[in-house]
């Protein structure tokens, strides 16, 4: 697979003291020898699928283009993130083309540890704001040993797969201060394929959703992953109202000690949601589209 990507870097160290400098630019994922092209053809799974995996608390969403392209955006709290990628993927297929770090909390990253371990991953997309953890040290070692391309996501920046899925990252801004909460640091896009798409926040609070608002995120979301667990100060009501999502699906853990999701939001979702969907009942969440129909299995 020939990559075409700007703004390489080659030490996580010297990225993340340059992160305010550093974005991620827009790149293409291609195949460059027919005889991939052929085999992927064979084996991929011609639709796109996204699936919310029960990883207890925390969040993981794996997805997979029409093509066979992948992207793994958060790893949950522990390494059962390896058992739910395993039920999803080819047993032979050890690679990821993008992983997504949406912030550095431990319910987010610890699962990407394993990962990187276990799979080649090629490109990487960070929050702008470290986390002062002894986890988010080790994954940042375990990013410079894989040595894939490091980015700093930021709004306006654009993953184009060539087979029709884009991904629109929508938040930060460029200039997000260093000192904002890692929360309110989140990398958060929207994906989308034909008439449906899927609107990803990590655990940005609803002081900054205002911000995900735009001409790159549709009046009308398909799924909407509830911001931080279902968490009171998230999945606020001005973002509701605009997105009016089919489906909301909460992320969460059997009887976690945070209480999420919390009572009032599940009612808000409930109030601008066709369907709400959680972990905590259903398990993985998974959602298949050719672009047109979209099908959800829980």
């Amino acid at each position: 697979m020939n990559v075409w990507l700007e703004g390489r870097r080659k030490s996580i160290e010297s990225f993340f003291n340059n992160y305010g400098k550093v974005t991620l630019v827009f790149f293409s994922l291609f195949l460059s020898v027919l005889s991939v092209c052929v085999l992927v053809t064979l084996i991929a799974p011609q639709k796109l699928r996204v699936s919310f995996l029960d990883v207890g608390q925390g969040d993981s969403i794996f997805i997979q283009t029409p093509s066979g392209h992948t992207m793994l955006v958060d790893g949950g709290a522990s390494d059962i993130v390896l058992t739910r990628l395993g039920e999803k993927m080819n047993y032979f297929d050890k690679n990821i083309d993008v992983m997504v770090a949406t912030h550095g909390d431990a319910d987010h990253v610890t699962g990407l540890i394993p990962v990187l371990a276990k799979y080649v991953v090629e490109n990487i997309v960070v929050s702008p704001v470290r986390a002062e953890t002894s986890i988010f040290v080790d994954l940042e070692k375990h990013i410079e040993k894989e040595n894939g391309n490091v980015y700093v996501g930021a709004r306006g920046d654009e993953i184009d797969f060539g087979d029709g899925v884009l991904v629109h990252v929508l938040y930060p801004q460029k200039n997000l201060s260093e000192k904002t909460d890692t929360n309110d640091a989140s990398v958060s896009f929207v994906l989308i394929y034909g008439e449906h798409s899927f609107l990803l926040t990590g655990d940005l609070t609803s002081r900054y959703e205002p911000q995900l608002l735009g001409a790159s995120l549709p009046k009308k979301v398909t799924v909407y992953k509830a911001g931080h667990h279902g968490s009171k100060t998230s999945s606020g009501e001005q973002l509701l109202s605009y997105i009016r999502p089919e489906y909301s699906v909460i992320s969460a853990g059997k009887e976690n000690k945070y209480g999420h999701p919390n009572p009032e939001t599940v009612e808000r979702l409930q109030t601008y949601s066709k369907e709400v969907l959680s972990t905590i009942e259903h398990g993985t969440i998974s959602f298949e589209s050719d672009g047109r129909i979209i099908e959800v299995d829980n």
